[in-house]
């Protein structure tokens, strides 16, 4: 057991090792764990961050969950009320489809207060038009 311990110890040293860059008389770059002799050494250093310093974050993801559930329940009361709207349209669609399509007089009043008759035409022109639109209901 100290035996392994030992050995997950040597081997954690080993992966804390410095980085050496080589780069030789033809221009060529080498990255190597020791230093060489017939190489010139640069030091590695790392690169700033892109934004100029480092921002630490302290965000609760607890408040992004809440967020995250809050508008889900949103978009999903929306989907609900958009879905009880299409029914609504589909049903009175259909029921003047139905209304239409038994072949009775539709008498319509107009600006004067005035009875007037649809024609065939119009209730043929109506009911391709509630077809149409019917189409798009479940």
């Amino acid at each position: 057991m100290r035996l392994l311990a030992a050995l997950c110890l040597a081997a954690a040293l080993d992966a804390h090792a410095e980085l050496y860059k080589c780069v030789d008389e033809q221009g060529k770059t080498r990255y190597t764990d020791k230093p060489a002799a017939d190489c010139k050494q640069s030091a590695i250093t790392g690169s700033p961050p892109i934004s100029g310093t480092p921002v630490e974050r302290h965000e609760d993801l607890s408040a992004q969950e809440r967020d995250f559930q809050r508008r889900q329940r949103q978009q999903q009361a929306s989907e609900k009320k958009d879905q009880q709207a299409l029914e609504q349209r589909c049903t009175r669609l259909r029921q003047e489809r139905t209304l239409l399509g038994d072949g009775r007089r539709i008498v319509k009043i107009d600006a004067k207060g005035e009875r007037v008759y649809m024609d065939d035409a119009a209730r043929d022109q109506r009911l391709a038009q509630l077809d149409s639109e019917l189409r798009g209901c479940p």
